[in-house]
């Protein structure tokens, strides 16, 4: 017996979301690099992709079941999950989040407000097209902390002494802006 495909429900399906770009795929593949070389061998803790779904938001909204999955997450070394073949039940302590050309204020201001709730330390939101990063601390909030160019960020009391310049995490060519009265 053969299943009719319908190609046209897939292509719409496919619309709806947006998936990640390639520039979002460097930017992330340039973070995890200079994270994974820094904390090799210092037992600190692990990075990892957006695989992992963190399910901590069960436990702030009971009833509602639905989970994060941050382009990059760090967990402590003394948090990581015993088992490695499930689901976080808790929040990372280093959430980032690559901005896309989908995302809007409103879902990325929710996230990090998520994220405080539920205790994460830092969160970076990566700005791929003004090529800045705005940080977020616990302690401070909703108010973030910009940076830009050869500005570094780091990793504070989490990862202490790991620094990352913004160029880094921004080493491709910039994208050429059609609509510029420069090109």
């Amino acid at each position: 017996m053969t299943a009719d495909l319908d190609l046209n429900s897939i292509a719409d399906e496919s619309e709806e979301t947006e998936m990640a770009t390639f520039e979002h795929g460097v930017i992330c593949g340039n973070i995890i690099g200079e994270l994974r070389a820094y904390l090799k061998g210092k037992n600190l803790g692990r990075v990892v992709d957006s695989s992992p779904e963190y399910r901590f938001l069960e436990n702030i909204a009971k009833n509602r079941k639905f989970y994060r999955q941050p382009d990059i997450s760090f967990l402590k070394q003394e948090r990581l999950p015993l088992h490695f073949r499930s689901y976080p039940e808790i929040a990372p302590d280093l959430a980032v989040e690559v901005i896309s050309p989908g995302d809007k204020d409103y879902d990325i201001e929710t996230k990090i407000m998520e994220y405080q709730k539920a205790g994460v330390s830092l969160v970076w939101i990566i700005h791929p097209v003004s090529r800045r990063v705005e940080v977020y601390r616990l302690k401070s909030g909703l108010r973030a902390q910009i940076y830009m160019d050869n500005d570094e960020v780091d990793g504070e009391e989490l990862i202490a002494g790991f620094k990352l310049s913004v160029a880094t995490i921004f080493d491709y060519p910039p994208e050429a802006n059609p609509e510029s009265p420069l090109n």
